[in-house]
């Protein structure tokens, strides 16, 4: 598993891969189905509430910790039970967050385009391609982003465009017609997916170059930008009622799209939309857990990211054999978001500003930034 240090806008873009599906996909049929018509109002609402922690805790945290390994930093400062009891909830996460993806993936490609493809080969199909991207290491996902990012972008501007005349932007009005706790739950989620940008703490260690404030705005303003569109779309498209209704609005959207009289069912560039961020979401997680464990021999790194891999493909088996709720699942994992992520990150916050800081603390950062330097 190879790994070198990267730049700044590499990183924008794997992040707004990563990031950007959450908002993008997964987050907009709860948003809609807990506010309706007001679902838009959480992206800005979110966007507000997460700046400050962005620029001042992670920021700060980042920056007194001299971009150094996380690992190494918990370990400066607390006992190695504590330094595990602090990290592993966040490690824990991160899987579930991977697992949430691999999981909507296969739903989604069942339900839509491969419905007579037995899941299992889907699953195996993915998995093994996920794989591929964690043990390439980050440079090599950061490649592909740099590569995937601007088409996805491209073809979101172009459904946001193609849809204008089906839109009905009246349905965005009133505002809290059914008071305001809808919106207050749908916000509490967009905080949720939001707080996912705490990545940046874990793979600090690979960026080269100090990350200034103005980036890491420009980067949440991007992934809050990705909720605010296809919401505003959803609502003026189909209506607030119909679009709380809808499993996967965005997709629905491209359904909506046609170019003149004879050429339609352009919703196969949906797909290429979902898998890109799928294979960054699912495969960046699984990465970090490689990176951040103290499992430094080539052969116990392959059998720990197959054992990840395996209990991947397991659980859903035998979760596909009952009736799981994913808008349930979702949900929950968006909560834990902000308890388990807004805590760890807040308590890291702490502990940087403590001065006991083992000398060489940053050496990994600078031999990885040399290597490609």
């Amino acid at each position: 598993m190879k790994s070198a240090a990267v730049g700044k806008w590499p990183l924008f873009m794997m992040l707004g891969l990563s990031v950007g599906l959450s908002n993008h996909v997964i987050l907009l049929p709860v948003i809609l189905d807990e506010a309706g018509r007001d679902a838009w109002l959480s992206s800005p609402l979110s966007f507000v509430i997460i700046m400050p922690w962005l620029l001042f805790i992670i920021h700060g945290t980042m920056k007194r910790t001299k971009y150094s390994r996380l690992t190494d930093l918990i370990s400066s400062k607390l006992s190695k039970p504590v330094a595990w009891i602090l990290l592993l909830p966040m490690l824990l996460l991160l899987l579930m967050l991977s697992f949430q993806t691999f999981t909507e993936t296969v739903d989604w490609t069942s339900t839509t385009y491969l419905p007579a493809t037995p899941p299992l080969v889907l699953q195996l199909c993915l998995i093994g391609l996920v794989a591929y991207g964690a043990w390439s290491g980050l440079q090599a996902l950061v490649l592909i982003s740099c590569l995937l990012l601007p088409s996805v972008v491209v073809l979101g501007d172009f459904v946001m465009t193609a849809n204008m005349p089906d839109k009905d932007y009246s349905y965005l009005l009133p505002i809290l017609e059914n008071g305001p706790g809808g919106l207050i739950r749908a916000t509490l989620f967009s905080v949720g997916s939001l707080l996912e940008l705490s990545l940046l703490l874990l793979i600090q260690h690979h960026l080269r170059g100090e990350l200034k404030r103005r980036y890491m705005l420009l980067l949440l303003f991007f992934v809050a930008l990705l909720t605010l569109g296809p919401a505003i779309g959803a609502v003026t498209e189909f209506g607030p009622i119909e679009a709380a209704k809808l499993r996967y609005p965005a997709f629905a959207q491209w359904r909506l799209v046609t170019i003149g009289k004879y050429i339609e069912h352009l919703d196969f560039f949906a797909i290429f939309q979902w898998l890109s961020g799928a294979f960054i979401r699912i495969s960046l997680p699984l990465f970090i857990v490689l990176d951040l464990l103290p499992v430094r021999r080539k052969s116990r790194r392959a059998v720990l990211l197959a054992s990840l891999c395996l209990i991947y493909v397991v659980v859903l088996q035998v979760l596909s054999h009952y009736n799981f709720n994913y808008m349930s699942f979702t949900k929950i994992i968006f909560i834990a978001d902000v308890f388990i992520l807004g805590a760890v990150t807040f308590l890291l916050w702490l502990l940087s500003h403590s001065r006991k800081i083992k000398e060489g603390v940053a050496d990994d950062r600078a031999s990885g930034n040399n290597a490609t330097s």
